[in-house]
């Protein structure tokens, strides 16, 4: 069965049994086919709700329906968005129907399914899981899956074991797009489904063939719902090449609402981010970090750091309690710190030129309760037995390897178990106070992953949020926010107002982040909003966003006998997957760059938890120099200045010298003739280039284009051995040492 419209040059070739394609065609200019194997779609249902060892709700003995079945009924509608195939289907008992919209802008195809409720129905879904296969013509085709573990025009072939996706609503950031590349087709593929957070994983099946997994991760209540729509993946075979499709790619962001504020503060830019801790936190068996025990501890500390050339404070919750939970938003000296400090410590921060933001959480309050469930959870999980293992930093995998961390996650829970209690009460008074503001079961009771879970979708909960944001950043007089794990509670709500869709939750925040924004910019257009996931979804509301998604980078530079054969295994595959992944970002979209930071410092075991630990120093201060280059904010945890203050004074100064640092334009310095060793990054204004060089190699040399030719040259820092540089005409030849770096002022 064929499925065309005469408006459009894609048709679709459909089984007539399933409703599933078989091939999209291309009737242009130059006819190919892009072909559909193994298509299933997969629905879990019912079973029992049980808690998981690590939090949240699994599912024991949920049943698998599958077998798409068509019925026999087409139907065709008309939109804005464009023209629409509808084919029934049914899978099981569940009605549906198979949605085919042939988009008048963006993506060509949109491959979506609707599922039909009815009052008197008994099942609840689960999850619905998506499989298929894209079979190419014949050829030579590459890979490229920007912000994801995948280097630059990886042989389709050559990934051989399921690579994870980031999500556009995912803790890492990237915009969930692929590009396929032929030497005369292309062809590209978007799955962003937006109301849930989706896992996605694809290989290679054949150096033709690309296998899709996704894990829709919806669920729902037959009975209340009349009809639900999830888009499952956009195709497009009309795009052009890789590089090209960028600016094809940024048309598809900016019809689908998927854009950024473009009005950040102004002094975000080229800010360096110094994140402190208050208090202790304690990590197995007995250790103890403890920077700054009380907040007078930090001010006293302010001229250090100013020294160094940070000019934001991110000032993490207070350990070891609330830590990264939530007490009371109001109560200012449990989450913090003293009152009266606070406010001596925001008047100290702005006397020298620093801005102070508060890192506030978002997935729930702690209670005593809440505590031991998920301390019990642990005792009697599959981890209770390797919490003493070794483990490392949890975000250097796959999107999709997640054991590391959650061995390390069960024993911070361990590790902090009595000093939640002590400071929890025994039950929150929200729960009874606003029973409707937390995830629940279908038996009523609450959950969570240790923490009893804020649901986000609660209009009331989302106004008490604003409103307390607001009164922070009034009353302390702050810079502004990051916030924490507004994503982290990933599992269905099934209380009775929101089970209709219960797995809708999870990105709550998207829209409650739409509505704080403008609260927060009437108060202080130059406040500053900043979150830790990554996603796209979450950067249409943010200033800026955390770089989850660039961690794995380090250690695949470091050990890439570690990478995959897919991986990144260079400084200048490193500098091509940043460049690839911020043009597929949103324009405007903004990110901070650490090497350390609590998140890295956290999971690792006692002993490999800076990278000093994990590497030798010299090579830390190249990663320094590398993660300060990039456009953006530089950020860093308290106590990773060790070893490398010498590097943050010196680069941090050239920030502050520099007005233009964060508009200036860069490029990539990525091009044929750069050596593998080498990370290259060019900053260009009318007045002046800056360029940062950094060689993980053996000694080599590198050159580039001026357009400043005759003018002073300054060597504003060398790290691991002075480089020779010569200029001749409109190029600058650089000899870099082995294991070194440099940078360097041309012009004003």
């Amino acid at each position: 069965m064929i499925i065309n419209h005469p408006e459009y040059l894609h048709q679709l070739e459909i089984d007539e049994q399933s409703g599933l394609p078989i091939a999209l065609l291309w009737t242009g200019k130059t006819p190919y086919r892009l072909e559909f194997s193994a298509t299933e779609i997969l629905l879990s249902v019912n079973g029992t709700e049980v808690r998981s060892a690590t939090g949240g709700i699994d599912y024991a003995g949920a049943e698998t329906l599958q077998g798409v079945q068509f019925t026999g009924c087409r139907s065709w509608d008309s939109s804005q968005a464009g023209d629409r195939c509808s084919l029934a289907v049914q899978i099981g008992p569940v009605k549906g129907s198979i949605e085919y919209l042939f988009r008048r802008h963006g993506p060509a195809i949109t491959v979506g399914l609707t599922l039909y409720g009815e009052p008197s129905a008994t099942l609840l879904i689960r999850n619905l899981t998506l499989y298929t296969t894209f079979g190419l013509p014949a050829g030579n085709w590459q890979l490229n899956a920007p912000g994801n573990g995948l280097g630059r025009d990886v042989a389709l072939g050559g990934v051989t074991s399921w690579t994870g996706i980031s999500p556009v609503g995912g803790l890492r950031g990237s915009s969930a797009v692929l590009h396929l590349g032929g030497a005369e087709r292309n062809v590209g593929l978007w799955v962003r489904q937006e109301l849930e957070v989706s896992d996605i994983r694809v290989k290679s099946e054949t150096a033709r063939s690309l296998a899709l997994e996704l894990v829709t991760n919806y669920s729902g209540d037959l009975s209340r719902m009349g009809r639900t729509s999830l888009d499952l993946f956009d195709l497009d075979l009309r795009v052009p090449g890789f590089t090209a499709f960028a600016e094809t790619f940024q048309t598809w962001l900016r019809l689908s609402g998927h854009t950024t504020p473009f009005n950040p503060p102004a002094w975000i830019g080229s800010a360096s981010i110094w994140e402190a801790q208050i208090g202790f936190s304690v990590f197995y068996p007995d250790h103890r970090y403890q920077p700054y025990p009380e907040v007078s501890d930090l001010t006293a500390d302010l001229p250090r750091i100013a020294a160094l050339g940070f000019n934001v404070i991110q000032l993490m919750p207070r350990q070891p309690y609330p830590s990264y939970n939530v007490h009371d938003y109001w109560d200012i000296a449990t989450s913090f710190g003293d009152i009266e400090q606070m406010k001596a410590l925001v008047a100290g921060c702005h006397r020298l030129g620093i801005r102070i933001i508060l890192d506030v959480l978002l997935h729930g309050v702690l209670d005593q309760e809440s505590i031991g469930t998920a301390a019990d959870g642990v005792r009697s999980g599959p981890y209770a037995h390797l919490v003493g293992s070794q483990t490392s930093d949890s975000f250097a995998t796959d999107v999709g390897e997640w054991s590391n961390y959650l061995i390390a996650w069960s024993r911070h829970i361990i590790d902090f178990e009595p000093y939640w209690k002590g400071g929890s009460p025994a039950i929150s008074p929200l729960i009874a106070e606003h029973p409707d503001w937390f995830f629940r079961d279908s038996y009523g009771k609450v959950a969570g992953i240790y923490t009893k879970a804020f649901d986000a979708r609660n209009p009331e909960w989302q106004a008490y949020f604003i409103e307390a944001m607001q009164f922070l950043l009034s009353d302390l007089q702050i810079d502004g926010f990051r916030f924490d794990a507004p994503t982290y509670n990933d599992f269905s709500n099934w209380a009775e107002w929101a089970r209709h869709r219960a797995g809708m939750s999870a990105l709550a925040c998207v829209p409650l982040f739409e509505q704080l924004r403008p609260a927060l910019k009437s108060l202080n257009p130059e406040a500053l909003m900043y979150t830790e996931p990554s996603g796209i979804l979450l950067r249409r509301s943010m200033d800026l966003n955390y770089n989850y998604d660039e961690q794995w980078l380090v250690t695949a530079i470091m050990n890439p006998g570690e990478a995959k054969p897919w991986g990144v295994k260079s400084a200048k595959g490193l500098a091509c997957w940043i460049q690839d992944r911020d043009v597929f970002l949103p324009r405007g979209a903004m990110t901070a760059h650490h090497i350390d930071s609590h998140d890295t410092f956290w999971w690792p075991s006692w002993g490999s938890k800076w990278r000093r630990e994990q590497f030798a120093l010299d090579d830390v201060r190249l990663l320094t120099v590398m993660f300060m280059s990039m456009p953006g904010p530089y950020m860093m945890f308290v106590g990773g200045e060790e070893g490398i203050d010498d590097v943050l004074r010196e680069l941090n100064t050239l920030k502050r010298q520099t007005p233009d640092w964060a508009t200036c334009a860069v490029v990539w310095l990525t091009g044929a003739g750069i050596p593998e060793s080498v990370f290259g990054i060019l900053r260009r204004s009318k007045e002046h280039e800056i360029v940062t060089l950094v060689n993980l190699g053996e000694a080599t040399e590198v050159g580039f284009d001026t357009r400043h030719s005759g003018a002073a040259m300054e060597r504003v820092l060398e790290v691991g051995g002075k480089a020779a540089v010569r200029a001749e005409g409109g190029k600058v030849q650089v000899a870099l040492g082995a294991k070194s770096a440099v940078t360097l002022r041309i012009g004003g």
